[in-house]
């Protein structure tokens, strides 16, 4: 295929910038560690030859996810929230407007949607180079510890195209085979064609695989998020106390499963995804309980439900994020807030007793405003580890609750998770598929899911955000976020 001169100097720009981010990551973390090699360019035998740059790489792939352009913002916390509805954009000039008039011809939007696609195809091509590295210098690190940290690399792999397929892919249920996004497996600068959807999807589940395999040994399944790990260990041993540790923090072996069940219940493949669903909640809960009710609702209440994180990003600016969207001294034009009526009556069923919403949904005490505002995300500190969850048990017990085909068994499920949520139990006969629907309403705040679940059942109406009650027509044309200008105009 032929490449053309912009589009060359495209990827050679994103290659750039990666090498770029990797080298400022060993600089920072070791500053004494690289020798800065003439006209900014660096040696790759200078990082992948010895452990301490094969950590501090990785390293930056993670701290890169933290980003507000992707999962630090936009892919959690902004974007991909206002196009699920969750927030109220009803003044007028609000500064998230056209995002949730579903306007992609608006240049502001278009510059978002652009900067998520860059960006996650500059973490794709970061860690694709990782994955060569580790493979070229396969004598640098033990067979356990090379395999645990290519098996998380597949897995961002993996989630990384999930994300944008579920983003600017077609409505899967509906059209398979419509084209969908290109599949980044190398770090070259060869134009990949765009695929379809079930395509994408098929590689995606083989990375996710693959993944699976490499991660058998994870420690987290003995010694569970914060692996208690031996320094003589000749398995995992570790220069730095911390790297191999914090496995919560990392792509770990129980999130890659949870992953997998996510991305089948997206593609219809209900028997795999209950299978994964259950097996995370099987092998994983003794290490991944529910939060304790005293812990969410007292003093300093834990509201991103710590203890059940699978897999989240530490984002040390994660209190900033908190400022930039949610806190009750923005303005009225710029403030991501609920309409009052559509929260508390429509969303929360006016329950006082569901957990989530007195310890995340604040009425400010000054007056300032006269509804509540978001506070997840408020005053996560260094002893949570900065923690964003991205992946959670109670998803678990709702894809099970979803692809359970024995009704007694489903409501089982779906009552555990309702009753760590302050919730009581529904009898057998409700409509699971509607309370369902309620939970990733309720539960997903702030986390990015509740678009794709709209989407992922292509639901000809959601409820209106900017509404007290109102339903918002759908179709594909809102569903389906167009390919940015920068990747179709080289094309």
């Amino acid at each position: 295929m032929h490449i053309s001169n912009k589009k060359m100097k495209k990827m050679k720009t994103y290659l750039k910038n990666i090498i770029g981010l990797l080298g400022c990551a060993l600089i920072i973390s070791c500053n004494d560690y690289l020798d800065v090699q003439p006209e900014d360019k660096y040696l790759e035998e200078d990082v992948f030859s010895r452990e301490v740059g094969i950590q501090t790489v990785l390293n930056g792939i993670y701290m890169n996810m933290a980003n507000k352009s992707t999962y630090g913002g936009n892919l959690t916390m902004s974007t991909v929230e206002i196009l699920g509805q969750h927030f109220d954009l009803s003044e007028i000039d609000h500064s998230w407007q056209e995002f949730g008039n579903y306007n992609y011809e608006d240049l502001e939007v278009q510059n978002n949607l652009d900067l998520i696609w860059t960006s996650t195809y500059t973490n794709l091509f970061n860690t694709n180079n990782f994955i060569t590295g580790l493979d070229t210098y396969d004598d640098v690190l033990s067979k356990e510890k090379k395999n645990l940290l290519k098996g998380e690399a597949i897995a961002l792999r993996a989630m990384f195209h999930f994300d944008l397929l579920r983003l600017f892919g077609p409505v899967y249920n509906a059209f398979p085979e419509a084209q969908a996004i290109p599949y980044y497996k190398d770090a070259s600068a060869t134009l990949t064609p765009i695929l379809s959807a079930t395509q994408v999807m098929t590689l995606i589940l083989g990375d996710l695989e693959e993944a699976a395999q490499l991660l058998t040994n994870d420690p987290v399944i003995e010694h569970g998020k914060i692996a208690i790990l031996e320094e003589d260990d000749e398995d995992y041993s570790f220069q730095g106390p911390d790297f191999y540790r914090y496995r919560n923090l990392r792509l770990n072996y129980f999130a890659v499963k949870a992953l997998q069940a996510r991305a089948h219940l997206y593609a219809g493949n209900n028997t795999a995804a209950l299978t994964a669903a259950k097996s995370v909640i099987e092998d994983a809960s003794v290490w991944f309980p529910w939060t304790p009710p005293a812990d969410i609702i007292g003093s300093s209440p834990d509201r991103i439900f710590s203890s059940e994180v699978l897999f989240a990003i530490q984002n040390s600016s994660i209190n900033n994020r908190h400022k930039d969207y949610y806190v009750d001294d923005l303005n009225k034009k710029s403030i991501l807030a609920p309409n009052t009526s559509q929260l508390e009556e429509n969303t929360f069923e006016s329950n006082q007793n569901d957990y989530r919403l007195n310890s995340t949904w604040i009425l400010p005490s000054t007056g300032i405003k006269n509804f509540r505002t978001f506070y997840k995300y408020a005053n996560i500190d260094a002893d949570e580890q900065y923690m964003q969850p991205l992946i959670k048990m109670s998803e678990m017990y709702y894809i099970v609750a979803e692809t359970e085909t024995d009704p007694s068994i489903a409501i089982q499920y779906l009552n555990t998770a309702r009753n760590n949520r302050g919730l009581t139990d529904l009898p057998l006969g409700v409509d699971i598929k509607n309370e369902i629907y309620k939970e990733y309403r309720r539960e997903f705040y702030g986390e990015g899911q509740l678009f794709f679940y709209y989407k992922r059942n292509n639901f000809s109406s959601i409820p209106n955000g900017s509404t007290s009650n109102g339903m918002l027509p759908m179709n594909s044309a809102k569903y389906v976020v167009p390919l940015p200008l920068s990747e179709t105009d080289y094309r």
